[in-house]
């Protein structure tokens, strides 16, 4: 096969991840933007305890607390892979030119080359690891989180740290008003959606590293045929 035929196909899935890095990256900015500005995050949780004098159970006044690194790695995932898309793309761009072809910018498709294969690899390890601390940041109650409990001037107070995910869609939904509850679902779904694009993220960067070095290795093992080839006379003119 023709390393130009691959190098054209390296277009469809350098586009698709520059898409999809944007998807990312809007949605991430935007449940963010609701769980720290637009959802309450300080609610009264029942407890078991009943207050004689009131006839009530008592309440805890719970605060969450949400976790960075997952929601920080998630747009840097974002980020990084929106940006191997942009070199992937320049990289497209220079590489099928005609003068490209030649062994004086060696040196040039060699950058291009590596570029884009050190893009594409901090992309999808940023992917990898958004994935791996959605999971490993979970807690371990009910709910996903992690609670610690106080006591202020006899009053419970308890922090939960969930990370974003867990607090939309596990806690937060149980003890908000009916108003909040459409844009905890929103920032729950879209925490969703962004955690498993991670993993088409990665794929997709992994095609497009693929088929930019199929295509190097295959230009560089057929280049002596083609100068070869360009170098035979024509057909002798009668």
């Amino acid at each position: 096969m023709e390393y130009g035929k691959i190098l054209r196909l390296a277009l469809v899935p350098s586009i698709v991840l520059l898409l999809l890095s944007l998807v990312s990256v809007a949605l991430t900015t935007h449940y963010w933007i609701i769980g720290d500005w637009i959802l309450t995050r300080l609610v009264k949780v029942p407890t078991s305890e009943f207050d004689t004098r009131t006839q009530q159970y008592k309440t805890d006044g719970t605060i969450v607390w949400y976790t960075d690194k997952d929601t920080d790695v998630t747009i840097a995932s974002g980020c990084l892979n929106l940006t191997a898309a942009v070199v992937a793309l320049i990289a497209w761009s220079t590489l099928r030119k005609s003068g490209m072809d030649s062994q004086y910018a060696a040196g040039k498709r060699r950058f291009w080359i590596i570029a884009v294969v050190v893009m594409t690899l901090s992309g999808a390890a940023t992917a990898l690891a958004s994935i791996v601390f959605h999971y490993t940041l979970k807690g371990n109650d009910q709910y996903g989180c992690t609670p610690e409990a106080l006591k202020m001037s006899g009053t419970m107070n308890t922090n939960m740290y969930c990370t974003r995910e867990m607090g939309a869609c596990n806690f937060l939904p149980k003890f908000i008003g009916a108003g909040d509850r459409g844009n905890a679902t929103i920032a729950c779904n879209e925490t969703i959606v962004v955690k498993w694009l991670q993993i088409i993220l990665i794929v997709n960067a992994l095609i497009v590293l693929g088929l930019f070095s199929v295509q190097a290795r295959i230009r560089r093992k057929t280049r002596d045929i083609r100068e070869a080839d360009a170098k035979q006379p024509g057909p002798e003119v009668i």
